[in-house]
């Protein structure tokens, strides 16, 4: 029996030590940065990104869990963003192994459970699984499930099928490449695919993982709102 490590694995490693470098410099750059002058460079960037963040938190949950949430909703948003765009610099993206995207997704669903019985209570929340009747116990169990599966699926299904795709395309331009240099009798390499993917690239990278992230971390945020009282 052998074990064998999961193409994506390497990817992960890097991104996650990348993204906890940069934070860590992001970090040390703020704390000396003049609170009173206007940021600037990388600092403005930090600074910027976690201030949309939190902003994001206060429009669609509320100010209360705004300081709480925003730094996760920061975390996730430039962890998935990272991830998803990988591809475009040769790395195997993390979020087309499932096991990534399960991960994040249940993080995501604790949190939920926590701010509903934290909101609601455990008595309350215990009794919402045989509401409005008794025999309604198993399909309220599965709409508890739903978000958790809903969330990691969509996420790994877009962003493995746009893998697959380039892939499939790159095959295709190669095979297509070699029979027209062959006909030649020249090296084989493929021209093709350099002049048709980058308009490939651009969608399923660059948009499709630009919106996956926005619909990730929108759906968190919308999860947990829907656990709170209606103020």
């Amino acid at each position: 029996m052998t074990l064998t490590l999961q193409k994506e694995v390497v990817s992960i490693v890097l991104i996650t030590g990348i993204l906890c470098i940069l934070c860590v410099i992001v970090g040390n750059q703020i704390k000396k940065s003049n609170p009173l002058e206007k940021p600037k460079g990388i600092v403005f960037l930090g600074v910027s990104f976690v201030s949309k963040m939190e902003s994001n938190v206060e429009t669609i949950i509320n100010k209360k869990y705004a300081k709480r949430l925003g730094p996760y909703v920061a975390s996730l948003a430039a962890y998935l963003l990272v991830s998803n765009i990988s591809g475009l610099f040769g790395f195997h993206a993390p979020t087309a192994n499932y096991s990534v995207t399960l991960t994040l997704a249940f993080i995501t669903w604790i949190m939920v459970q926590v701010v509903s019985i934290k909101e609601n209570g455990l008595k309350s929340y215990l009794h919402g699984f045989i509401e409005p009747f008794a025999f309604l116990l198993i399909p309220n169990i599965f709409g508890r499930l739903a978000p958790l599966i809903s969330m990691s699926l969509r996420l790994f299904g877009n962003i493995l099928s746009g893998t697959i795709i380039l892939t499939l395309v790159y095959s295709f331009t190669s095979y297509i490449s070699s029979l027209l240099l062959g006909v030649f009798h020249l090296e084989m390499f493929n021209f093709i695919g350099p002049l048709i993917t980058p308009v490939l690239h651009g969608y399923f990278d660059l948009f499709s993982g630009f919106i996956q992230t926005i619909i990730f971390i929108t759906l968190t945020m919308v999860f947990i709102s829907n656990e709170l009282p209606n103020e």
